[in-house]
């Protein structure tokens, strides 16, 4: 009776010692589910986990904030603007220095039509981290959604400056220069994108519309018919040129 007893009272010890390990495992599955690298998780299975850490005892104020943030995103990729920029006000409440999340708030601001609170968002992602490439490129594209192609331009200018791989960044400077009929700065651009990647199909196709405008037929046809191979199902790049 007595080694049953002692067989019982180690079964328990191992049990209660594995139970810390279990619940680690556990925190660090739901966080994998929350953060959804690689978008390999359906929305709703992130949404869930993000809320099941969220619900966990003896998170950080950081902790929680970055939960916050992943499932703003989540929300964001749902188009759910309200319910992202919510999330994303609560992460900065948590951590007021935390540039990511004003960034994405900025990110999920310029989608819901709110330039001025996009770039307030970028400008203090920017203050945080003044070499946060990707806030320049998007205060840049905010700036551009309200007509100020002097200040995007100069955004998206420093963007390229701190990440020279920064190929969005070039398509979009390639843009304000189109706008501004700088035909040969833009097709500079364009083609410093494609360069970075050659499946960039927007690229392309805002090269041959900048070709077009120049009059050269041939290339804006070339590079409209490059846009359609890489990218064939996309509607925004079907019924350009001017072949019959």
């Amino acid at each position: 009776m007595r080694f049953v007893c002692a067989s019982l009272m180690v079964a328990a010890l191992a049990c209660a010692g594995a139970g810390p390990a279990a619940a680690v495992e556990t925190r660090e599955e739901l966080n994998a589910r929350c953060v959804n690298l690689g978008k390999t998780h359906a929305y709703e299975v992130q949404i869930m986990a993000c809320g099941s850490l969220l619900r966990l005892p003896e998170q950080s104020p950081q902790q929680q904030a970055q939960t916050y943030n992943n499932r703003g995103n989540a929300y964001r990729t749902q188009r759910e603007w309200g319910s992202a920029i919510a999330d994303y006000d609560e992460a900065i409440r948590l951590d007021p220095e935390y540039a990511n999340a004003y960034n994405n708030r900025g990110i999920a601001n310029r989608a819901a039509g709110l330039p001025d609170r996009a770039i307030a968002d970028f400008t203090n992602a920017i203050r945080i981290n003044p070499d946060f490439a990707s806030a320049y490129g998007n205060r840049g594209s905010a700036y551009a959604d309200r007509g100020d192609l002097t200040n995007a331009i100069a955004d998206y200018t420093r963007a390229v400056e701190i990440d020279p791989e920064y190929s969005n960044a070039y398509n979009n400077r390639g843009n304000a220069y189109r706008q501004q009929r700088q035909y040969e700065r833009a097709i500079a651009d364009f083609t410093e994108a494609i360069r970075i990647n050659p499946q960039y199909a927007n690229a392309y196709n805002n090269r041959g519309r900048t070709y077009q405008a120049m009059g050269d037929v041939e290339r804006s046809l070339a590079d409209y018919d490059e846009a359609r191979r890489i990218e064939p199902d996309n509607p925004a790049y079907q019924g350009f040129g001017m072949r019959r």
